[in-house]
């Protein structure tokens, strides 16, 4: 029997290549991408209003008599066909038709029709302009799809139910009905059907709610089976170590947050299984000195740890606060980064291999064949989500199952983390260390720029930095650029004062000079790109100005912020912009009246939804047809107690009822481990 559903289109009666090199257009390939193109609405023609019930700018449906001839009005470049059409009761509308030639030529006086679209009303004359209508006036709910030229609504309808028809019987069924029942969700015949043809919009509801759950239920599934198969690998072995020496080297005592993270960390790297690890922390919660204490105790037990970092600038930044924190400890750490000299590269690597180095902090440097490990133990990831799964996965293949650690600034909320990292266990850093001051922000627009910089001036003066984010590193349109305006600041407002430059298009030794000389005061003003975004660690900078702040997202205007107030100085960001659109108010209010990360990743799901939040491919996030993970965040509650109770029989996967299941969230985990 053919596999309908893995076929091309073209197996399809009315589909032939050209037809599928248009579908191949909207990523419809095979039957089942077709019948999985959902459709991102419905018009809802069912419910049909009278006329005399019409109110101005409302979008309604009519069912009315023709009363009238048609006129045909011929202009330049617009055809125009007037009629009207009336009711029973002698109510009538208006109706003005552009460029429709083949409906005008089939409507005729006396046949009745029905008329979708919106109403104008004045006094009480009711016109309809350009309405979608159906001769046959039949009511009903009609699909609306994603379009690409030269397919058209209908001509898709038709194929998806000519797909339906064809793959009907090979249809699988993944959810119980145990499942289907507890939750209110149709079978797929049915789902399939009322999604694509709904008698109802409820119907459609229904239909669309069944297979948001699925996708979310077969990726929960998915990474659940990932993590169980990590369990059964031998890790390697480590034992627990006196801390003391390593706590007496710090300039301050652990917040309570912070000894419970490395609690539950030391707990997972002593058990038998590797351990993987989410620790989320908001800027400044104190996330390197988890690492620091990670890797004192692998160090202890005579094995080696890997910090992985997504920039240079970053990868140094962490080098020089964790050698001050490790050194004195006895524990040898060293940078190996794309810009280190060949020989240098070499004499590095062959110590590492020797096991003469315990922790190496790099880029994606640490990744490349060429580096070896004696015994990695331990492989960390700072800013995670900046690395694709495969990126992380290379790391891990550097050791023999090696411990995992991601960190990440960017929080996400609970239950959004626990499906996009259902694999990791998750410790939360949601304490600042005492005595941080919050940064004040304030929204300004650009007629406040001569008083600001002003501003600034006084500071430099004073002995205080500070940071000017542009999004741009030169030319382009109205927005400011870190090349230009650096020099347009040099020789207006901040005359005799140092100003930098930096942005990512730099070479390293550049970009390593300059951060430098600004963590040691002999830059004043560094105006830059967001390459300070993470990592930055000069306690001196007391301002950070953003321009252009409505071309950024709230959580990395968020981690922009938190390059300053870092010291003991008040500390203020004012985000610089023109834009009075509703968007760009509602993100940088929220980002004025709170520093709280997690309520501003929040807001930011929110506002731009997880695609542009997190980056969909960047992130190994599956390829989601109908679920939204900001939008379907109670069907997600409901996903995780349905995989919670099945998870409870750890043979449930070998039972014949849920291997259709087992097959299908393998598949999907692969996909996205693809991305």
């Amino acid at each position: 029997m053919i596999d309908v559903l893995n076929s091309p289109v073209t197996v399809l009666r009315g589909i032939g290549q050209k037809r599928a090199e248009l579908l191949k257009k909207l990523n419809i390939i095979t039957c089942a991408d077709l019948i999985r193109f959902f459709p991102r609405g419905y018009l809802n023609m069912s419910e049909i209003c009278p006329i005399d019930k019409l109110v101005d700018g409302q979008t309604v449906t009519v069912v009315a008599k023709v009363s009238s001839d048609i006129s045909k009005r011929v202009g330049k470049r617009v055809t125009r066909f007037l009629f009207s059409v009336s009711d029973p009761k002698g109510n009538t509308l208006f109706v003005t038709l552009y460029n429709q030639k083949y409906t005008a030529e089939h409507l005729h006086p006396g046949m009745t029709v029905l008329l979708h679209g919106t109403v104008s009303v004045e006094g009480l004359v009711r016109r309809m302009e350009s309405p979608r209508i159906k001769l046959d006036a039949t009511p009903e709910i009609e699909p609306i799809y994603p379009l690409t030229e030269g397919v058209t609504q209908a001509s898709l309808a038709r194929n998806i139910a000519t797909a339906l028809q064809a793959c009907n019987a090979q249809l699988k069924e993944m959810l119980l009905p145990s499942i289907r029942e507890k939750c209110g969700l149709p079978e797929i015949h049915e789902a399939f059907r009322a999604v694509h043809f709904p008698r109802t919009i409820e119907e459609a509801e229904k239909a669309k709610n069944r297979f948001i759950f699925e996708e979310l239920f077969l990726f929960t599934v998915g990474v659940r089976i990932l993590k169980l198969r990590v369990k059964k690998l031998d890790a390697p072995q480590l034992v627990p170590t006196d801390l003391t020496p390593f706590l007496n080297r710090l300039p301050y005592a652990l917040t309570n947050a912070q000894k419970r993270v490395i609690k539950e960390c030391f707990d997972g790297i002593r058990r038998s299984s590797p351990m993987s690890r989410l620790i989320q922390g908001d800027v400044g919660s104190g996330k390197t000195v988890i690492a620091a204490a990670v890797t004192f105790l692998t160090a202890r037990n005579g094995k080696q740890t890997a910090l992985m970092v997504p920039t240079e600038i970053l990868a140094i930044q962490h080098y020089e606060s964790l050698s001050a924190l490790l050194s004195p400890c006895g524990v040898r750490v060293e940078l190996l980064t794309g810009s280190m000299r060949a020989a240098e590269k070499r004499d590095l690597l062959l110590r590492l291999e020797a096991g003469q180095v315990d922790l190496v902090i790099g880029t994606h440097a640490l990744i490349q064949k060429s580096v070896k490990f004696k015994e990695l133990a331990v492989a960390i990831a700072d800013e995670q989500h900046r690395f694709g799964v495969q990126q992380r996965a290379a790391m891990q293949e550097k050791g023999k199952n090696p411990h995992m650690i991601f960190l990440s600034a960017t929080p996400i909320p609970r239950s959004l983390a626990l499906v996009l990292y259902g694999d990791l266990d998750i410790s939360i850093l949601d304490e600042l260390p005492p005595g941080r001051i919050p940064v004040a922000t304030r929204r300004v627009g650009s007629e406040m720029e001569e008083r600001m910089y002003r501003y600034v001036r006084e500071k430099a003066l004073n002995g205080e930095q500070s940071y000017v984010v542009c999004p741009s590193v030169e030319g382009g349109d109205e927005m400011k650029n870190a090349v230009d305006f650096s020099e347009q600041l040099r020789k207006t407002y901040l005359q005799g004062i140092s100003v930098a430059c930096l942005h990512g298009r730099m070479k390293s030794e550049e970009k390593e000079a300059i951060l430098s000389d600004f963590a040691k005061n002999k830059i004043s003003v560094l105006v830059s790109t967001t390459v300070i975004e993470v990592g930055v660690n000069v306690p001196n900078a007391t301002t950070m100005i953003i321009e252009n702040a409505e071309r950024f997202g709230l959580s990395q205007l968020h981690q922009l912020r938190g390059r300053v107030g870092r010291g003991k100085k008040e500390s203020y960001c004012f985000v610089v912009s023109d834009d009075k659109s509703e968007e760009a108010t509602e993100r940088l209010n929220a980002l004025c009246t709170t520093n709280d990360g997690f309520e501003i990743s929040k807001k930011d799901l929110e506002l731009r939804g997880p695609g542009d939040f997190l980056g969909n491919r960047q992130h190994g996030l599956p390829p989601f047809k109908i679920a939204d993970l900001t939008r379907d965040m109670k069907i997600l509650e409901q996903v995780s107690k349905v995989a919670d109770r099945l998870f409870k029989d750890p043979s449930w996967f070998i039972l014949p009822e849920n291997r259709a299941l087992f097959i299908s969230a393998s598949e999907m985990l692969r996909s996205a481990m693809l991305q």
